[in-house]
């Protein structure tokens, strides 16, 4: 398997256990460096995204992606793409159309995703 096959499988692992609540596979697939920016700008380190996403936590509904483009560079690997999310978190609802551009290290033989960053898009009218 290539390595932007590999790659591609760490981010459908990651994107399954968001949905899972399994807080020890994000664990494994998120470095402990691990630093993510919501739409809003805000960072978010592995702590805070893991406490987020324990049972109980965020719901999500949809989470869909295209446009997905994969780089690998050595040991970096780069996921950029366009993606739809919604979902709740305590009573509050999210929807989100973005783009997306998340970055990979390659560690113990394992893509771990290192750095994520979100741009919010206009919705697209309809014709």
């Amino acid at each position: 398997m290539s390595e932007k096959q590999k790659l591609l499988d760490t981010f459908n692992k990651l994107r399954d256990a968001l949905f899972a609540h399994d807080v020890q596979i994000l664990k494994e697939l998120m470095a402990k460096e691990y630093v993510g920016y919501d739409p809003h700008g805000n960072p978010q380190d592995l702590k805070m995204t893991l406490e987020a996403y324990q049972p109980g936590g965020a719901e999500l509904d949809t989470y869909d992606v295209e446009e997905i483009e994969t780089r690998v560079i050595g040991d970096v690997g780069i996921i950029t793409g366009k993606g739809y999310i919604h979902g709740r978190f305590a009573e509050c609802e999210f929807e989100h159309n973005l783009r997306f551009l998340d970055l990979y290290i390659l560690r113990d033989g394992m893509w771990r995703l290192y750095i994520s960053q979100v741009t919010p898009i206009a919705a697209q009218e309809k014709e």
